[in-house]
């Protein structure tokens, strides 16, 4: 459901939020990772390490 994140982060045409090699999104503290970012490759091994390096990046935040 990215819709809930329209205005808040930069998104691309399909939806998808644009978050970096951390997984930080334009919007500082918030991270995307798994099916919401925007990346070539789907699959639930991808989406997993997306969620490691998410929270990582974001313990380093708070």
């Amino acid at each position: 459901e990215s819709e809930l994140f329209t205005g808040l982060a930069e998104a691309n045409e399909g939806g998808y939020l644009i978050a970096d090699e951390t997984c930080a999104t334009s919007c500082p503290g918030l991270f995307a990772a798994g099916d919401i970012r925007q990346k070539p490759l789907r699959q639930i091994i991808t989406a997993a390490a997306d969620g490691a390096n998410a929270v990582t990046s974001a313990l380093k935040v708070i």
